[in-house]
């Protein structure tokens, strides 16, 4: 539509700007030079013998004086209208008998000339019945041509009203388009549409200094602004179309070279601006010319830059700036004495129009395109083009109304993240782009892949996030041919991809549900996927199919890390102590604080399954506070019935690092009055090795306030003896695996016996658990293990059982030999 409206706008003026020629009367004109720009109207008078007959046309030089007489015996014929722009001063005179009867002075640069003199020029050739002559003075700044007509009232009149609706219905055009432009630059904040708008103005100002379109719509006083600084106006509007071009290709795209381009660029033109006005215009054409050829030159330059990725962007933008281009290469071809066969002052305005319009159309493509565009990546990954989990939601959702079975495949590459590393994401997203469509054909080749919504001819492989894809296989397959699915995608993948002459394996994690057997909805069908794909293949499989077992257990996962939380509030949790003794002497040393959860629908949850969950939720730091004030508030009450009680604590491998757990140490021991080496803080061996720098400050710390640290189940990590000797641990806790069967098991005694013996070598105390019986525990004191604990002792006991128990133990000089007696 909008093409359509600008064709017929330029056939119409096209029209108008075809110069129709009066039909010859008898009327004479003719043409005298004045090289030395001096003579006066009355000595042009007495020169009649120097004026030469032309026709209605004739050329004129910058800085000379032209005079042109007319003259006419057709009362028919009455008024001289001068049809062509001039950029100076042009006097119109009336001679009657040798006398000036009248004159009329009609320049571009004066602003107070009429709108009809301002628009067509003229001069009556009749004065009071009387024939007159007409006497025209031009005195131009530069080259051009004086194109005249003789003409009757009525036929002035005619040309007048169709100069006045082409230029009335234009300008109404310009400034229409400048003022929508400039409410969608307020209301969308834009300040490309805002430079637009400015330049629409400019030019549209600029151009009515010329045709006189500028009296029709402006007050006198600013009508004479606008023709005063016609040239700073011209150079403006260059500066807004920099601007404009700033904003909607460099500032988002280009480099930072252009932006420093564009800033010098404007500044220039801005000096340009500043030295027309002491000049007092006489070079404003060259420096016209000069901003010109350097705004073209930029638009080039960027322009070219974003020509391979924007190609067709730059071509409409390139025909948008071709009409104007046009008219300043016909002001510039005028000064060689090169002049087309038109109205001038028309075919300006036509050019000037045509470009408002047509950049008003780009705008409108530009922005179409670009919603277009946003729609597009609301479906679809930006960096690959794939559809994204939108698009995959409602493949899924189209299949499950149609009652189609289909079969979701999830995948996550390992290598990616390593390929983006030391690649880059430009590199990886490229490779993965072509790696995906080379997937989607060996998978169309196999078999029907349901992709987006083509469901013969493409398979496409849809990007959930940065490193999980999905692929949907459309109708019943046999577990077989799922596998075989598996195998080309695979394959495809472990094909290897090219590093610094190197192929880097990239593995797969990919989990298989199905609809209706494992889901009978799309989210939930996705929610499988993703739980088959967490769980571990068995095996040598590659993948894995959703199973409802490890449904379940997610489910509980869920509860137990949403309820873990709630417990800490609530009070739910408890320490249980489990009483340690000297296995020498036989008397009581501490007991080891364990943690105990009684959910009140899930019942008691063990620490092996909910300490896990609460180390990948978050929650074991406050876990882990918990435990600590719990563990030494009842410290503080056991020391008053054993004053050399000691109580060991277990904390995660997360915490060792924490210096907010030994401010909390601190705080607690001073608090309730404790002795430092009386506390023990228990560390698995495993989350030692695997945090061993971190530990080593920690240790310093703990060491500078005198707390003790021990190893837990030590003997199932793979530390290292210069490992354990570097970091001095106080105590090694056997782990009890070693212990229960120490009786029966020969192994055992030797790992047992040459532990003990390597611990107290390093210094460190050893201490046993899983005693379970009098055998083990004699065992372990031909060994001089030095601390035991286990069932034999004493299971677990809440904290008041415990207080009882202690209470009654603290008496007995050998406990073991009072409990076996």
């Amino acid at each position: 539509m909008w093409f359509i409206t600008v064709k017929l706008f330029i056939i119409l003026l096209l029209a108008g700007c075809l110069k129709v020629e009066a039909a010859q009367g008898s009327y004479t004109i003719e043409r005298f030079a004045d090289t030395s720009n001096q003579l006066s109207i009355d000595a042009v008078i007495d020169r009649k013998s120097h004026f030469s007959s032309i026709d209605t046309k004739t050329k004129f030089n910058k800085g000379e004086t032209v005079w042109v007489k007319v003259s006419s015996d057709d009362k028919n014929r009455q008024i001289v209208a001068i049809t062509s722009p001039i950029e100076g001063h042009v006097k119109l005179y009336r001679v009657v008998a040798g006398s000036v009867v009248d004159y009329v002075l009609a320049s571009p640069m004066i602003g107070y000339t009429s709108a009809e003199q301002s628009i067509l020029p003229h001069q009556a050739l009749i004065d009071d019945g009387q024939p007159a002559q007409v006497y025209i003075q031009v005195h131009a700044k530069y080259s051009g041509m004086l194109s005249l007509s003789v003409m009757s009232s009525g036929e002035y009149r005619q040309v007048l009203s169709k100069r006045l609706f082409i230029l009335g219905a234009s300008s109404g055009v310009h400034y229409f388009i400048a003022f929508f432009v400039l409410l969608m630059a307020l209301g969308q904040s834009r300040k490309g549409l805002g430079s637009l708008a400015a330049y629409f103005v400019c030019i549209s100002v600029q151009s009515g200094v010329y045709n006189g379109a500028n009296t029709l719509l402006f007050p006198n006083d600013m009508v004479g602004y606008f023709a005063t600084f016609h040239s700073q106006i011209f150079l403006l509007s260059l500066i807004f179309a920099i601007l404009f071009l700033y904003h909607f290709m460099v500032e988002k795209r280009a480099d930072g070279q252009y932006t420093k381009l564009v800033t010098a660029s404007i500044w220039f033109i801005a000096a340009l601006a500043v030295l027309i006005a002491p000049l007092n215009a006489q070079n404003s054409l060259v420096f016209h010319v000069i901003a010109s050829l350097i705004c073209c030159i930029l638009y080039a330059v960027v322009l070219k830059s974003q020509y391979g990725e924007h190609k067709d962007e730059v071509l409409v933008l390139v025909l948008t700036w071709l009409p104007i281009f046009a008219l300043k290469a016909s002001i510039f071809v005028n000064q060689f004495g090169i002049f087309i066969p038109v109205d001038e002052s028309l075919l300006s305005h036509l050019l000037i129009t045509l470009h408002v319009v047509m950049l008003a159309c780009y705008l409108y493509w530009h922005d179409k395109n670009k919603k277009r565009k946003l729609m597009f990546y609301a479906t679809h990954d930006k960096d690959t083009g794939a559809p994204n989990r939108y698009m995959l939601q409602q493949s899924l959702e189209a299949l499950d109304k149609e009652s189609k079975p289909h079969t979701l495949l999830l995948f996550r590459p390992f290598v990616l993240q390593t390929i983006r590393l030391n690649m880059g994401w430009n590199y990886a997203n490229a490779h993965l782009k072509k790696l995906l469509i080379k997937v989607g054909e060996q998978l169309d080749t196999y078999g029907n892949v349901v992709i987006a919504e083509d469901l013969k001819s493409h398979s496409s492989i849809y990007r959930l996030d940065d490193s999980l894809f999905a692929v949907v296989l459309i109708g019943k397959f046999e577990l077989s041919q799922v596998e075989q699915f598996v195998c080309i995608l695979s394959a495809s993948f472990e094909e290897g991809i090219d590093f610094g002459g190197d192929l880097l394996v990239d593995q797969l994690e990919i989990g298989v549900a199905s609809n209706p057997i494992h889901a009978a909805s799309a989210d939930s069908l996705i929610q499988c996927a993703m739980q088959a794909m967490a769980a571990k293949p068995v095996g040598t499989n590659k993948w894995q199919l959703f199973d409802f077992g490890n449904s379940i257990v997610s489910q509980r996962r869920i509860k137990i890390a949403s309820a873990l939380k709630v417990a800490i509030e609530r009070k739910q949790l408890s320490l249980y102590l489990q009483p340690q003794l000297h296995l020498k002497s036989g008397r009581v040393y501490g007991a080891e604080a364990l943690l105990r959860w009684h959910h009140p629908e899930l019942g008691v949850i063990p620490p092996s399954e909910f300490i896990p969950i609460a180390e990948s939720s978050g929650i074991i730091y406050e876990l882990t506070e918990w435990v600590i004030e719990s563990g030494l508030k009842q410290q503080a009450e056991l020391v008053q019935l054993l004053p050399s009680h000691t109580l060991s604590l277990n904390i995660s491998g997360r915490d060792v690092g924490r210096k907010e757990l030994t401010v909390q140490l601190i705080e607690l021991i001073n608090h309730y009055e404790l002795i430092p080496s009386q506390i023990v803080l228990e560390v698995t061996e495993s989350a030692t090795v695997e945090n061993e720098t971190m530990l080593f400050d920690s240790l310093t710390d703990y060491r500078s306030v005198g707390i003790k640290v021990a190893i837990d189940d030590f003997g199932t990590g793979y530390s290292s003896l210069a490992y354990l000797s570097q970091l001095g641990f106080d105590k090694l806790k056997v782990d009890k695996r070693f212990v229960m069967d120490l009786e029966s098991s020969k192994t055992n005694q030797t790992i047992c016996k040459a532990t003990c013996d390597m611990a107290h070598s390093l210094g460190s105390i050893v201490v046993a658990e899983g005693v379970e019986s009098e055998g083990s525990y004699r065992q372990l004191q031909s060994f001089e293990c030095d601390i035991g604990q286990g069932y034999f002792i004493s299971r677990p006991l809440p904290f008041e059982d415990y207080k009882v128990w202690l209470k009654r133990m603290t008496g007995v000089e050998d406990v073991i030999h009072y409990l076996t007696s």
